[in-house]
């Protein structure tokens, strides 16, 4: 019984052919922004990617919650900062 072959021609059971991409975060910021009326904290983790050669570090925003005034969100956006930059470690691993 043969196995079946994708289009570069690896078999569909071989995975080891493509490395693992590795999540090593760089830095957490936050941003306050307003939009239609509410207040949004947006936390943008940078990452590192060592294999990929042309952009190896990448921003990912993601909204984390809205705000009836600007006073709060900057309070939680603080908060929010402060414990994912917790879970960051330098490149040299501090």
């Amino acid at each position: 019984m043969g196995s079946v072959m994708n289009e570069s021609g690896e078999s569909a059971g071989d995975r080891r052919a493509q490395p693992e991409r590795r999540f090593i975060p760089l830095a957490a910021m936050t941003r306050v922004v307003q939009d239609k009326g509410r207040w949004l904290v947006m936390l943008n983790v940078q990452s590192w990617d060592p294999t990929d050669e042309h952009h190896p570090v990448a921003n990912e925003w993601k909204q984390i919650n809205n705000y009836g005034t600007e006073a709060e969100a900057n309070v939680a956006a603080s908060w929010i900062e402060r414990s994912a930059n917790r879970n960051v470690r330098t490149q040299n691993g501090n």
